[in-house]
């Protein structure tokens, strides 16, 4: 009887030390990878929030890439119709220099060499692209020329649709400016033109002969050259005003993505200094148990020797 008890002791003091043993490997591990939650079996609760914190942070993360392209596009498209503000702007310095009695045809024809030099600097800006290499002022279909000129040389907007669109909330955001919002749209019926007409208008006025029909075509050019103004200023109010709900968007979701990692770590993560206190612990009581262990065992095989 005494045998059978000694072994039980001896198996039951065996897996005492192994299990300490894994409890000690264990933990290192986790130490290691700074992980408090392995498996799910460590915590199903806490395992499944932490899973869905994940999944939320990923999709947060998606969003976020998303919104900085925006961005970048919305604040390429700023500096592009910035430029072509101040190349407007010097055309309309020209066509009044050459609305004046006292120039004459050699200088209204350098005047028209310059409009023609500031039609071809807006010609590229139209053709602006992107950090990801889309034309700016494409809309949807910014892969393609945004401009080309027909047969009669009038430039034809290519683009299609509104450039792509962010659900911001409950709204969708434009990220870019179609050309024909920038710059206009050409109409016979109504006189309207776009800027490419008005520059090619401008540069042949200036050096029309007559003055009756060069003044009416002068005054007519500054007319449109002011309501290009006044497009281009509410093109970029609305490039800045997107552009601010995407930077208001994108702070939001860094404080929310804080927010979420904090939530992680709390629920996942290993407190270090309590890990390694464990740990230590841990190893003290297997010290304990194998110093026992030991003088156990060598007592019992002392017993069976008797």
């Amino acid at each position: 009887m005494t045998a059978v008890n000694t072994r039980a002791n001896h198996v039951a003091k065996v897996d005492r030390l192994s299990n300490l043993q894994a409890q000690i490997d264990d933990l290192q591990t986790r130490i290691a990878t700074t992980r408090k939650l392995a498996t799910p079996a460590d915590d199903p609760v806490s395992h499944a929030r932490a899973t869905v914190l994940r999944r939320d942070d990923a999709s947060s993360n998606i969003l976020k890439r998303a919104i900085d392209a925006g961005a970048r596009r919305l604040t390429a498209t700023d500096t592009a119709l910035e430029g072509v503000s101040n190349l407007v702007q010097r055309a309309r310095e020209l066509a009044l220099q050459g609305n004046t009695a006292t120039v004459g045809p050699a200088d209204r024809t350098i005047l028209a060499a310059e409009v023609k030099e500031l039609a071809e600097q807006f010609a590229g800006l139209a053709e602006a692209r992107g950090s990801d290499g889309e034309r700016l002022f494409g809309g949807a279909a910014a892969s393609a020329a945004a401009y080309v000129r027909d047969a009669a040389g009038t430039a034809v907007w290519q683009g299609g649709g509104e450039a792509p669109r962010l659900a911001i909330g409950d709204a969708l955001v434009a990220t870019g400016i179609d050309g024909p919002q920038a710059f206009g749209v050409t109409d016979a019926a109504t006189g309207a033109e776009d800027l490419f007409k008005t520059f090619d208008n401008l540069a042949a006025a200036l050096v029309d002969a007559d003055p009756r029909t060069r003044t009416a075509a002068l005054e007519k050019s500054l007319a449109a050259i002011d309501g290009h103004v006044d497009r281009l200023a509410t093109a970029r109010a609305t490039a800045g005003a997107r552009l601010a709900r995407l930077d208001s968007e994108a702070y939001r979701l860094d404080r929310s993505s804080l927010a979420t990692k904090s939530d992680l770590s709390k629920l996942a993560d290993l407190d270090l200094t309590e890990g390694v206190a464990r740990l230590q612990r841990l190893v003290t009581v297997l010290q304990a148990a194998q110093g026992s262990f030991t003088k156990v065992a060598n007592l019992s095989l002392w017993d069976l020797l008797r």
